[in-house]
């Protein structure tokens, strides 16, 4: 795979010096306040357009002081779509239009992959029984597909930092939203029925393989929240609530509690309050040290109390 073009460096690293020289003139010169700008764009499947539609990254990025940060994705999440998808002309377009749009935009976060794996059998995804030489053609085709998708991004701005964020555990045990029943009725026929241990473990080494992929690209950060679910919302019976750290226990899916919910919890998509958990997890694994690190919002604008 040919790596994505990139100017030596990312000018994340010269982000603090930045900031740190914004707050000596704010000092000398007085208050100011952030102007709002859209800042991140979000791209990619389901789990990209539950982050935008509940505002979920806007809402965490407020909470921890920094409201003047804002993101945009009504263009370019789309449920359903896969990785091999968003490499198609008019996929790539409507992030260049969608770019071209927000000159701010300092960070791609992509979310793409997960329904390439959840496609089983029939169309190229995972399923339980899986030779090992057709689960590397699987994660080989989708860091292809992520590949074409980063060059196109670095093609329109270089100095564009890209943020691939990825999934936590599935849940087909306990499922039954009505809207979903008939996506993940098919899905767990598709993959062979699998049981929590099986699709977990194949997950955990599909993100392997994606981790082990952006540590080669410059400019580009990888976060997974394998069990991070079941860290916030605990497994009945097994762990309370912030108890069991990441990656959890393979052996249970996501907890149904953190899963969108109607008579029944959905196989995939979390809660309102779980993706805000993936957002706070975003926020402190990446965000915080790349918008300023130790300054936030009120300290920007002259209030020394805001100093953490």
């Amino acid at each position: 795979m040919t790596q994505p073009p990139r100017p030596f460096g990312s000018r994340r690293r010269y982000r603090p010096l930045v900031r740190a020289l914004l707050v000596a003139c704010l000092l000398v010169g007085g208050s100011a306040t952030a102007e709002a700008t859209v800042r991140v764009l979000v791209v990619g499947d389901s789990w990209a357009r539950f982050l935008w539609t509940n505002q979920s990254l806007r809402t965490a990025f407020a909470t921890n002081g920094h409201s003047h940060i804002l993101e945009e994705g009504e263009t370019t999440t789309i449920s359903g779509t896969t990785a091999a998808e968003w490499t198609a002309p008019d996929k790539l377009q409507l992030i260049t239009d969608a770019l071209a749009a927000n000159p701010e935009v300092e960070v791609v976060q992509l979310t793409i992959g997960g329904n390439d794996f959840l496609d089983g059998q029939p169309t190229g995804g995972w399923y339980v029984g899986m030779p090992p030489s057709e689960f590397d053609l699987l994660s080989t085709r989708i860091q292809d597909d992520l590949t074409t998708v980063i060059n196109h991004i670095l093609q329109i701005d270089p100095e564009l930092d890209i943020l691939i964020s990825l999934y936590d555990y599935v849940n087909f045990v306990d499922y039954g939203f009505p809207f979903s029943l008939l996506y993940c009725d098919q899905m767990f026929s598709d993959m062979n029925s699998p049981n929590p241990l099986q699709v977990n473990t194949a997950m955990a080494a599909l993100t392997d393989d994606l981790i082990a992929f952006a540590d080669g690209l410059p400019g580009v950060d990888l976060r997974h929240h394998t069990g991070l679910m079941q860290y916030l919302f605990g497994i009945p019976g097994v762990a309370a609530p912030y108890t069991l750290l990441p990656p959890g226990d393979p052996n249970h899916p996501s907890p149904a509690s953190a899963m969108l919910q109607g008579v029944g919890a959905d196989c995939i998509h979390l809660s309102e309050t779980g993706y805000y958990g993936v957002a706070e997890h975003l926020w402190w694994t990446y965000y915080f040290e790349y918008f300023g690190g130790l300054f936030v919002d009120g300290f920007e604008s002259g209030d020394l109390t805001a100093w953490q």
